[in-house]
């Protein structure tokens, strides 16, 4: 997550000879495919299914299964670094027919803290297993959608970023960031690849376009991102803290960030913005 590594600069891989690129290809993510329970050979079984098309559709039912805030700060904090916006809940997460709008709109100013947004972080924890998300993200100029995990215990790194979408004018909604974080990344090539040096995957077409899937095959020792179920990087990680212990149980996380040093000041063309997840599932051995 570039949120704590502004300063760092990309690690970059060099792209895969074109049979890696074969292979990723032609490798499906299963479970995600199916809505309530994945095939029995996987091993894999739904745990958590938030629809908020159907089963989650309040702000009550809603609130018993996430939190607004991020975990530091004694689950208060509402932004890191240098971001413009506050995360809040004045009509910050607003339920229409295709899902939950996580919504960002100025309501001091198009300046730092002048500017609220949603964000959800899951009541719910756990370790390994399938993770996606289906959500339309927002065109506007200087926004950041990202679907992630964070460590329960207030420790970070680890860290997994499923997806991040950048509107800077360098980085656009045509392209996606897939990036692991601390210790228990390697240095080395991996499995198969459609990432470019700087992790970004270039589908085809603009995400903002529509609704897409965004899902990882998490287990003890790899990680593998899915974009609409196309298999774009299968990398070995390792999930632990720069100490070498355990990184514990995670949680989930979505929210729209706007503005600081990576995605630049935000047009006032882009506000409103919403990010739209359809929903959000896990599953598990």
């Amino acid at each position: 997550m570039k949120r704590r590594e502004l300063i760092k600069g990309l690690a970059g891989a060099s792209l895969l000879a074109f049979q890696s690129r074969a292979v990723a290809a032609q490798v499906k993510l299963v479970p995600p495919i199916v809505p309530d329970a994945a095939p029995a050979e996987t091993g894999y079984r739904l745990v958590k299914n938030w629809d908020f098309t159907t089963t989650i559709r309040d702000i009550p039912t809603l609130s018993r299964e996430f939190y607004t805030r991020y975990i530091f700060s004694n689950g208060t904090l509402d932004h890191l670094n240098d971001e413009w916006q506050r995360y809040r809940e004045n009509d910050n997460h607003v339920f229409t027919p295709q899902g939950l709008a996580l919504t960002a709109r100025v309501v001091g100013g198009l300046r730092v803290s002048g500017i609220e947004s949603g964000m959800l972080r899951s009541r719910w924890t756990g370790q390994y297993g399938v993770f996606q998300i289906r959500m339309k993200v927002p065109k506007g100029r200087g926004l950041w959608p990202a679907f992630w995990l964070g460590s329960e215990d207030q420790r970070w790194p680890p860290e997994i970023d499923v997806v991040e979408i950048i509107n800077n004018g360098r980085e656009t909604t045509r392209s996606s960031f897939h990036f692991l974080h601390g210790a228990g990344t390697k240095n080395e090539t991996p499995r198969a690849s459609r990432l470019t040096a700087q992790e970004t995957y270039d589908p085809g077409f603009d995400y903002a376009d529509g609704f897409h899937n965004f899902a990882i095959e998490w287990t003890r020792d790899a990680v593998r991102h899915f974009v609409d179920d196309i298999l774009v990087c299968d990398r070995s990680y390792r999930w632990i803290h720069n100490d070498g212990s355990d990184g514990g149980f995670a949680h989930v996380l979505t929210n729209l960030a706007v503005g600081g040093k990576w995605p630049g000041p935000p047009d006032a063309n882009a506000l409103p913005a919403e990010l739209t997840v359809a929903h959000i599932r896990v599953w598990q051995r």
